[in-house]
């Protein structure tokens, strides 16, 4: 709409020689164009679409349960209950590569490094329970600061531990891949 106001402005302003005003047509017409810009670049080299999902998981089959986070949280619209298989083969199609970080450490210290890289990330932890090696928490997004709820469980194993996480956004069908995003940030932390 700016662009063709700005473009008629422009027009009529060269062919009445209006010259002060085609300085100000021309800013509005350029403002309209960079506006557009964006839009026309997805539909020149259009990027793939994200996954109609808001909830990953490490786990598929048994996906962690929020207990202390429930339904109730402030601006949500979607439910922490977990899709069912529909949304496993969905996620399984479209992250492959999310899966439990499974590390040498400790349960315990792999649990304690989890909380710090979880307070580093910026995520407010809302309830942890180091005994069972657990702990939910609340991450926002860097742009819009939407809200979303992120849960982590340590499992001990003979040689280590495994880490599992799920992050669920409050709002929208599809995250736009935020939610496998922050598991990879977070994995690649663990990692290093």
């Amino acid at each position: 709409m700016i662009l063709v106001a700005g473009l008629v402005a422009l027009i009529s302003s060269l062919i009445r020689r209006e010259k002060g005003e085609i300085l100000a047509a021309a800013v509005a017409a350029l403002v309209g164009l960079a506006c557009l810009t964006p839009l026309m670049m997805t539909t020149i080299n259009p990027q793939p679409r994200a996954a109609p999902i808001h909830d990953i998981t490490t786990d598929m089959v048994n996906p962690l349960s929020f207990e202390v986070l429930d339904d109730s949280r402030a601006g949500a619209r979607n439910s922490l209950a977990y899709g069912g298989p529909e949304v496993a083969a969905v996620q399984a199609e479209a992250y492959p590569d999310i899966a439990p970080i499974t590390t040498a450490l400790t349960a315990d210290d792999a649990y304690q490094r989890a909380l710090t890289i979880a307070q580093d990330l910026g995520w407010d932890i809302v309830a942890s329970d180091a005994e069972r090696r657990r702990f939910e928490a609340t991450a926002r997004t860097s742009v819009f600061y939407f809200a979303d709820d992120v849960v982590l469980a340590v499992t001990p194993l003979e040689n280590g531990s495994r880490i599992d996480l799920r992050s669920v956004s409050r709002v929208g069908k599809s995250d736009q891949g935020v939610n496998a995003a922050r598991i990879r940030a977070f994995q690649q932390q663990f990692r290093q």
